[in-house]
């Protein structure tokens, strides 16, 4: 009896050991998902692991879990799996599956076995730890074709304790996206969300002592940006275990966004020798345009005298149009030595990233393990610079530009179109792709257009300036990319008509306020068809552009005129001359609004910004703008007496000034109010006339720390009515309109120096996102918001006083929509085109569907047999009207007699109550 407990026992302890033996395998891994159709969301699914051959245990009986709730054996379901000995004990297993998605989402595909190596050293147990990895891709229509990044370099290079150890996954993004590397806070997982037990980093105190240099402070850390894993420096002999993730990043609607990732779980194993590590001597980082052959030489030796093998991996040769070569290819060769790099490289290589082609040389030492370093080569493709042919002035005071087809046509985009103001005659530096500020995009055609016409926006291009134009192609998403800029072109508009050069403020008074407004005579008009003399109509508007309040202000023979009685505290002015010949209009000027100065309190400073719309070019360098203030010494024979304080270069600092008193080292007194205006200088590129054109601001004043609010305004909704104002009017109606009226509040301790008022609206309701709608000045106590297709939505107003401080917002009131949604009980489908369809009413009025989101409606025949169906939401025409005919769902036509209905009709509105409304009755065919 004592004997068989014994060999049991034995037996026990024999199995363990086997089980141990052959459980022990699993090195690394990662997962690839690769999209292969572009009808169907199917994809390729690459499982990848990495063994140790010592083990005889097979890779592959694991679970693989797709992320949308199905799971597959990995070793009975794959399509096919390869075998490859990579050296070092190590092969390399690929199990290869396919998957089809049910539609779009963020999916997680994961990988487990429970065949981890033995004996790794910075976590427990690794034996009985199964082994976890995992990949996220991102399904999404609207972001286009997706696969994840592809890792080249595979995980089989051994260290030695006290040398600095380097990694490198070799990532490339078949889709182009950006790639990223997050080491921190990644660790081995043995199932979803579950780390290893008791897992350390492998550059604790316990495994590293100093780095390879013999300084102190040992570290284990990756490059986000060129994803070099570096250990610096391994202090004990043993395995350990990594993971990393490999992040790709696409720009969506101009932001960034995380769209999937790779995890790569990795073991490292650090022996003890003392071979010497070889070393790369790197080419510069280059830059090249598409079409360019790079042809480089690639140098390496080893300061032990090893043989030497230098490989490269990285996009440039993995892609499949026209990729990179290297001779000799993954060969050992005497040290020195040395490989030939060639790419030819082609439009279809164009992008914003560049490309990273990653280095490794290996020595061959006699004992110890082979040693690695891997390096990082930049090279970025351009897009080589569009050729302008033409820039010729059309009728109209218009500009076409006309360029040649473009050399990378097939693979860009668009054509972008850049304007300035007067020549910017930069030449690009190398490698400087797209356009550099100062210029203004005015149009993008596709690459089958070769010229465009520029208008203004429909407002001409004005009289005497010079206009150069500049093109950029761009290159498609997600590879994004420019072309360098091309050449300049210039146009200098003929002056045919006025010219204004002057809208200069006088005189600021909310009543007696001036203007002075000059202007040229049409220099370059055909006085033979035009022989004169000429007048000149000025007309006035309110605002920086625009007819609101248009006005003519003056007809006169003379080219000057002060405009007078307006109010220059509150509003902007605009201004247009019209060219009259003998009582014929024959054209008109370019308008020209006046200078608008605003401060805003700044931390006892004040911050002054001020705008215009003008003609003219007010952007030149060796015109500064010149900013004014009041003396504040109470000495002064004139209190009004301004004085200069600053001369701004708008081309650097832009339209604005901030004033703490630096000028005159003297600080501003909180208690003291300050006033200012600027003269802006600028000019056209006409001879005939005397530069700079100054232009006067208002004058504003402001305290600094001013930071007593006012009170809100009392905001009222004055009309329409919903319903009163639908009953006449079709059921297309879109022309609604909020009549809003408030009332100041000065009671309490509240600032009653107003400015102006801020007008906030939401179309969601109390609870939604308010936006600035409009900005009304001080003087205006209602208002009308007029174009609107809707009635619902939601105000407040603020109020601000003259240093730009804003109060709470007032009280919110709110309009809803009055829905309406009505059914007749009969229609006779007999084909006379009167009442030939089921439909909601559209007459009267009264009766008109209002405000309908969707319909549902089933209608059934006596016995309860569904008979017709619709819902106007997967209905080509999203009509809300149903229009059924009186045939069933066959074609076939329905016989007379009363059939039944129910349905849900959903409404546009604020209020959740009236939203969605039941819709039940019967319906009578009469033939």
């Amino acid at each position: 009896m004592r004997y068989k407990s014994f060999l049991f026992f034995t037996c026990c302890l024999f199995l363990l050991a086997l089980q141990e033996v052959l459980a022990t395998h699993i090195r690394a891994g990662e997962i690839i998902a690769e999209r292969i159709s572009v009808q169907t969301l199917t994809y390729r699914i690459t499982v990848v692991g990495y063994t140790d051959t010592r083990s005889s245990v097979v890779f592959g009986p694991g679970e693989i879990n797709f992320g949308d709730g199905r799971i597959e054996q990995l070793n009975t379901e794959s399509d096919f799996s390869t075998v490859e000995s990579l050296g070092n004990q190590i092969e390399k297993n690929t199990f290869v599956i396919t998957h089809t998605y049910q539609g779009p989402g963020q999916y997680t595909i994961r990988f487990q076995e429970f065949n981890r190596n033995d004996l790794t050293l910075n976590m427990d147990n690794s034996v009985d730890t199964p082994f976890y990895i995992e990949t996220m891709i991102t399904i999404d229509p609207f972001y286009g074709v997706n696969n994840s990044p592809v890792l080249t370099i595979p995980p089989v290079d051994n260290g030695q304790i006290n040398t600095r150890y380097i990694h490198n996954p070799g990532a490339y993004d078949p889709d182009g996206d950006s790639l990223a590397y997050k080491f921190q806070g990644v660790v081995p997982l043995q199932a979803f969300q579950r780390p290893v037990n008791n897992y350390r980093s492998p550059a604790s105190s316990e495994f590293s002592f100093n780095q390879e240099d013999g300084s102190p402070d040992p570290f284990i850390s990756m490059d986000p940006v060129t994803g070099d894993l570096i250990w610096d420096s391994p202090g004990i002999a043993g395995q350990y275990n990594i993971a990393f993730h490999i992040e790709e990043w696409r720009k969506i609607n101009g932001e960034y966004q995380l769209i999937g990732y790779v995890v790569r779980d990795m073991q490292i194993i650090i022996e003890n020798s003392d071979n010497r590590r070889p070393v790369l001597i790197m080419p510069p980082d280059i830059c090249v345009e598409a079409g360019t052959k790079i042809e480089e030489i690639i140098q390496g030796q080893d300061p032990d005298g090893d043989d030497i093998k230098i490989e490269v991996f990285g996009d440039p040769i993995e892609i499949s149009s026209s990729p990179a070569t290297y001779t000799p290819e993954a060969e050992f060769q005497s040290t020195p030595g040395i490989i030939n790099f060639n790419w030819q490289t082609v439009c279809g290589h164009v992008r914003a990233r560049e490309y990273q082609v990653r280095l490794r040389i290996t020595d061959d030492p006699d004992s110890g393990p082979a040693l690695v370093d891997i390096q990082t080569w930049n090279i970025k493709v351009i897009g080589p610079p569009p050729l302008v042919e033409n820039v010729e002035q059309m009728p109209g005071r218009t500009a076409q530009i006309s360029w040649a087809p473009y050399s990378c046509g097939n693979s860009a985009e668009t054509m972008q179109i850049w304007r300035s103001v007067n020549s910017n005659a930069y030449e690009p530096d190398s490698c400087e792709t797209g356009i550099r500020s100062g210029y203004e995009l005015i149009g993008t055609t596709d690459m089958d257009t070769f010229e465009f016409l520029d208008d203004n926006g429909g407002e001409g291009l004005a009289p005497g300036n010079t206009y150069c134009y500049r093109l950029v192609a761009g290159f498609p998403q997600p590879r994004s990319g420019e072309s360098v800029v091309s050449e300049e072109f210039c146009v200098t508009i003929d002056v045919d008509v006025p010219i204004i050069t002057n809208v200069s403020v006088e005189e600021t008074s909310t009543e007696n306020g001036e203007i002075l407004v000059k202007w040229t005579p049409p220099y370059d008009i055909d006085s033979q068809q035009f022989p004169g003399p000429y007048e000149y109509q000025l007309i006035r508007a309110e605002g920086f552009t625009g007819d609101q309040n248009l006005t003519t202000v003056t007809t006169t023979a003379d080219t000057i005129f002060t405009d007078t009685g307006i109010n220059t505290d509150d509003l902007v002015y605009n201004y247009r001359v019209v060219l009259l010949d003998g009582g014929d209009r024959i054209d008109t000027s370019s308008v020209a609004s006046s200078v608008w100065l605003q401060p805003t309190i700044i931390n006892e400073a004040i911050e002054l910004n001020w705008e215009y719309d003008v003609p003219w070019n007010n952007t030149i360098s060796e015109f500064t703008h010149e900013v004014y203030r009041n003396r504040t010494d109470p000495d002064a024979n004139d209190a009004d007496v301004f004085e200069l304080i600053a001369e701004v270069d708008v081309t650097q600092d832009g339209f604005t000034f901030f004033d703490d008193g630096s000028h005159n080292g003297v600080p501003l007194n909180r208690d003291t109010e300050y006033c200012y205006y600027v003269v802006t200088k600028g000019a056209y590129n006409v001879d005939l006339l005397t530069y700079p054109l100054e232009n006067k601001s208002q004058i504003i004043c402001a305290r600094p720390d001013d930071n007593r609010l006012p009170c809100p305004p009392v905001l009222i909704y004055e009309g329409p009515v919903c319903e009163e104002l639908l009953m006449d009017e079709p059921c297309n109606f879109e022309g609604f309109y909020h009549d809003l009226s408030w009332e100041p509040d000065f009671t309490g301790d509240c600032d009653d120096e107003l400015g102006g008022y801020r007008l906030y609206f939401s179309n969601t309701g109390t609870e939604g996102s308010f936006e600035l709608v409009s900005t009304i000045n001080s003087l205006n106590t209602s208002t009308t918001i007029e174009g609107l297709t809707e009635l619902k939505g939601c105000y407040y107003i603020t109020a601000v006083d003259r240093s730009g401080n804003e109060s709470e917002p007032s009280n919110i009131v709110c309009v809803d929509n009055c829905p309406n949604f009505e059914l007749p009980n009969a229609f006779t489908p007999n084909g006379d085109g009167i009442n030939d369809t089921f439909q909601a009413f559209d007459n009267p009025f009264a009766r008109c569907p209002r405000f309908v989101e969707a319909v549902e409606i089933k209608i059934y025949n006596r016995w309860g047999v569904l008979v017709h169906e619709y819902n106007s939401n997967t209905s080509n025409e999203n009509d809300i009207y149903i229009r059924w005919d009186g045939h069933d769902e066959n074609g076939n036509e329905l016989p007379s007699g009363t059939y039944f209905y129910s349905g849900t009709v959903m409404f546009n509105t604020l209020e959740e109550n009236i939203r969605e409304e039941k819709l039940k009755g019967h319906i009578q065919i009469i033939r």
